[in-house]
């Protein structure tokens, strides 16, 4: 685990970045599948943990965090929209015809009731906000951090091909995205806020002209 900014760890639980969690203060961001739990807890181990936050309820982000809740003891939160997902385990997916009956089995993950709601505007660790930035998911949330320019953004962009793990910012599927138009609003929301630096859930942290970047890819994006 590594600090990108103050009080921010960074918790890779796939090589190359594949699948991220973060560690914001005493805040535990994402918990990737439910297999990469135990990696999610050792690289916890040692530091306080009071609360756990999602990006949004899908099982690479959600999966894992049945269990940590378990082993930690410790509220957990979400977008208010995705709420019946955490509640139930089945999240609305982008799956249609002969993909959505086996697209939503893998996508359903252990249902976790106790989950409650954040509301944009809210505050979360040192000095971030919550920002609705639905489309990916109905409750998609991202976390931003004005006096250091930090922005985790879950999957409302990704910075690495899936397939073959380059590098490069880039939309989410489209199969895991149920309003890909929403997600792009979401995504020119985003770039409006000039970041310093934006953290994923898939692939390496955007450092270099982040915002720069972010801007260049949010006008080329089509409606």
């Amino acid at each position: 685990m590594r600090e990108l900014a103050d009080g921010v760890f960074h918790l890779p639980l796939m090589p190359r970045s594949g699948v991220n969690a973060y560690l914001v203060g005493d805040v535990l961001v994402d918990a990737g599948f439910r297999w990469q739990a135990k990696r999610v807890l050792a690289g916890v181990r040692g530091r306080i943990v009071r609360s756990h936050v999602l990006t949004h309820a899908h099982v690479d982000h959600a999966g894992g965090t049945r269990k940590v809740i378990e082993a930690l003891g410790v509220p957990v939160l979400a977008g208010e929209r995705d709420l019946p997902a955490m509640h139930s385990g089945q999240p609305e997916m982008g799956f249609h015809g002969v993909l959505e009956k086996p697209g939503n089995a893998y996508g359903s993950f252990p249902a976790v009731p106790e989950a409650t709601a954040l509301h944009e505007g809210d505050a979360v660790g040192d000095g971030f906000t919550v920002l609705d930035t639905p489309g990916h998911s109905p409750g998609h949330i991202s976390l931003w951090r004005e006096r250091d320019g930090v922005l985790i953004c879950g999957d409302v962009i990704n910075n690495m091909n899936l397939l073959t793990t380059v590098p490069g910012v880039r939309q989410p599927p489209t199969v895991f995205t149920p309003d890909p138009a929403e997600n792009r609003r979401s995504i020119r929301r985003l770039a409006e806020l000039d970041p310093r630096l934006v953290l994923v859930g898939h692939g390496p942290p955007l450092k270099k002209d982040a915002a720069g970047a972010l801007k260049r890819f949010a006008a080329d994006l089509g409606g």
